[in-house]
């Protein structure tokens, strides 16, 4: 199989294996009630509810304990739509917060979680978890009362302790993705020149710049730096999705740099052939010449 024909398979065997799409984060499966609240770099949110209970019998009822949930988190928000969904064989609501806070230099918000509890505890739960993500950009997360668990995000709401409220400011820093850009841009500049340099010299180094590249955006999550444009308010919609994953192109870049590498260590592990021509092959040789 000739080199070309190898480098199509594994462009091939790259795109199968790629994730289509990432899934919510697993969930207990004891019987109670948790809360995850989603930040999105575009202003908007996302509030599940894992709800078991006596008093949750069908999903008309998680989805009305969503709405109500979700209105007390986001008492400020444009707009709220609430459905079900699944994640791992389990239903959930899902409720869509539009407008949970203003994009800008500095994004902040405060979420009060004792109305949230207040209805989810008149349900009958007697404790229920709380976990807050929020976008790949620097920011700072407060609690009052200070709660040890804050560290990770992650709260207990009980009956015998006052629910906290988080004050959560993010200070975006467009320039994250201008640096992540500069890899897949690295990534095609090696392999170009690593398919038409004549000399391994040149060749194994630039071949080398984009395994390194490719390494590099899974690494330090180059996927993820897009969101500091949305949050920062410079991107919306489509393009924030296409400046998003644009870094990621590092990444298939790198197959076919790993490729030739493998191809130029053969060739030098096989040492010189007999030429079928009358020149004399190069004895300092890129993969293709």
């Amino acid at each position: 199989m000739s080199v070309r024909r190898w480098i199509s398979a594994g462009l091939a065997t790259l795109a199968l294996l790629a994730p289509a799409s990432c899934g919510a984060a697993p969930e207990p499966r004891k019987p109670g009630a948790w809360v995850h609240i989603a930040l999105l770099p575009n202003g908007d949110a996302q509030l599940d509810l894992f709800a078991s209970g006596r008093r949750i019998r069908t999903d008309a009822d998680v989805v009305a304990l969503a709405r109500r949930v979700a209105g007390e988190a986001f008492p400020e928000a444009a707009g709220f739509r609430v459905r079900m969904a699944s994640s791992h064989g389990r239903p959930f609501a899902r409720a869509d917060v539009a407008g949970a806070y203003r994009p800008g230099r500095t994004a902040s918000l405060r979420i009060a979680t004792a109305g949230a509890w207040r209805h989810i505890s008149a349900q009958g739960f007697e404790q229920a978890g709380l976990r807050l993500y929020l976008p790949a950009v620097p920011a700072a997360v407060e609690a009052a009362p200070h709660d040890p668990d804050s560290e990770r995000l992650g709260w207990r709401l009980r009956k015998d302790r006052p629910a906290p409220e988080l004050e959560i400011v993010m200070r975006p820093e467009p320039a994250r993705w201008y640096g992540a850009m500069a890899l897949p841009v690295a990534g095609a500049a090696g392999v170009a020149l690593a398919f038409f340099a004549r000399r391994r010299l040149v060749a194994v180094p630039a071949a080398g710049t984009a395994v390194a590249g490719a390494a590099a955006a899974i690494a330090f999550s180059a996927g993820r730096q897009g969101e500091n444009l949305g949050v920062a308010g410079l991107l919306d919609g489509r393009a924030l999705d296409l400046a998003t994953v644009a870094p990621l192109a590092a990444v298939p870049l790198g197959l076919p740099a790993v490729l030739l590498l493998g191809t130029m260590a053969v060739r030098a592990a096989r040492g010189p052939g007999p030429s079928r021509h009358p020149e004399t092959r190069p004895q300092e040789s890129g993969a293709f010449w």
